[in-house]
């Protein structure tokens, strides 16, 4: 599985962590990452997730993160997540959590969708949700080793 990361606007380098994004995307992916394909993340301006939202899901307003699977090969998978850097600045105030975990959790949101999680109904929001925190804290915990960081805040 070949993950890129890509920013499309400013990120300040202590959030820009492009190994951390992967690792994430990877372990969200699971299985589906040893299927082989591309994935590519993709960090965006708000006015950039407001043109896609509104170009391909017919909704007129900015949001967090985006994802579209494509078909490919069919023991592959491939997709694109684009990630709004502005929704999760003012996210990461509202959750009491730091903007890097912020944009993990969008990231990790985006690969679970494309893994098959859905969260349409409020019982596989929260699933989705459990699985996302999991994932997060496991990643963080691995890169900072010696330091404890608290899992990143239940969402409404």
């Amino acid at each position: 599985m070949k993950i890129n990361v890509f920013y499309n606007v400013k990120i300040p380098p202590a959030q820009r962590k492009t190994s951390l994004f992967k690792a994430a995307v990877s372990a969200a992916l699971g299985r589906g990452a040893k299927r082989g394909g591309e994935i590519n993340l993709v960090f965006v301006s708000g006015a950039e997730i407001h043109k896609i939202n509104k170009q391909f899901l017919n909704h007129d307003y900015e949001t967090d993160v985006i994802s579209f699977g494509y078909p490919s090969e069919p023991e592959t998978l491939s997709g694109d997540i684009f990630v709004c850097v502005k929704t999760a600045q003012k996210n990461a105030l509202l959750y009491k959590q730091s903007v890097l975990e912020e944009l993990l959790t969008y990231a990790v949101h985006g690969a679970l969708h494309l893994a098959g999680m859905d969260d349409a109904a409020k019982k596989e929001r929260a699933l989705m949700d459990k699985a996302a925190m999991k994932i997060i804290s496991k990643i963080l915990n691995a890169k900072t080793k010696t330091a404890q960081i608290p899992p990143p805040a239940k969402r409404k």
